[in-house]
């Protein structure tokens, strides 16, 4: 399948297609692949496992950390990499391991501060995956990944043009469709990057497709051919998790909620007071969270 059948008419004219060979989409990083490998595998080799993370400083410190947070409520802490593995287990390792390797290949010498970017990814992932487990059928797992890739097409994009911040300040605060603002000031968005990325990183195709609908709530009733009804959740879960994550944070929310909150909300046969209590109980824990990261 080639790129243009991949994602419609997002790349239908060859202007858009050689946008996309010039951008700086990185491949995906070799640890993950070797982690996906070994979990395809019966038996699991956790000590091959811990010896690729300990061969990665970032990773290392970043597993020794989790492993002895509060969450894990460990009477002693661990001290090796092969502990934490083995406290940490393979799917929480892989998320771990997403987090810092996307940040490391996005954010590396010379990309563009951006630190707001990072904190609402980390806290969508946390929180999309909470509101997954509360719904029949979509993955916690992947909803996490989800949360945690949906935007990273926006860092790259913030590299490749250096107004593109103000593109998106302009598409925040508009109430034309996110990628139509893009769409108006560059060659392509970050829905059809982001996509692009998390294909080039093997993550499953709900979670791809979801990141190139996640601007679409048109999905939850104009069938579309990838728009699965894992896709569709994971869509209105987004809203709503940034929802969520805005309101904790104290940032205004844009008008996408306003416009699409009770499409997002009816999809999900949710009411506001539904995520009204939710929020309340997920800040709890996204205090926690952010406790544990100022630490």
């Amino acid at each position: 399948m080639d790129a243009t059948d991949f994602f419609e008419a997002d790349l239908g004219d060859e202007a858009a297609l050689e946008t996309l060979k010039s951008l700086s989409v990185p491949p995906c990083p070799e640890i993950i692949v070797e982690l996906l490998g070994e979990a395809r595998r019966e038996d699991i080799d956790f000590i091959r496992i811990s010896r690729l993370i300990t061969g990665d400083v970032a990773l290392a410190a970043a597993a020794l950390k989790s492993a002895n947070s509060p969450f894990f409520a460990l009477r002693r802490k661990v001290q090796s990499v092969q502990q934490a593995v083995a406290v940490l287990g393979l799917r929480n390792l892989l998320k771990i391991v997403y987090g810092v390797v996307l940040r490391q290949s996005l954010g590396g010498p010379g990309a563009p501060p951006l630190e707001r970017f990072w904190e609402r990814s980390n806290y969508n992932a946390v929180v999309s995956a909470y509101l997954a487990g509360r719904l029949p059928g979509v993955s916690t797992d992947d909803a996490y990944t989800f949360g945690l890739f949906h935007d990273a097409g926006i860092a790259i994009l913030t590299q490749k043009y250096p107004d593109y911040i103000q593109t998106m300040m302009r598409a925040n605060a508009s109430t034309l469709p996110v990628t139509a603002i893009e769409d108006e000031h560059h060659p392509t968005n970050h829905v059809v990057v982001g996509a692009l990325l998390a294909r080039n990183w093997y993550l499953p195709d709900q979670v791809v497709w979801a990141i190139r609908y996640h601007h679409e709530p048109s999905v939850f009733t104009t069938p579309r051919k990838h728009a699965t009804p894992d896709v569709c959740l994971l869509v209105a879960i987004r809203l709503i998790s940034e929802h969520i994550v805005a309101r904790f944070l104290n940032y205004p929310d844009d008008a996408e909620w306003e416009n699409n909150k009770e499409a997002a909300l009816g999809h999900l046969g949710w009411f506001e007071d539904d995520i009204d209590d939710l929020a309340r109980g997920l800040a709890v824990d996204l205090r926690e969270i952010q406790a544990y990261r100022a630490g």
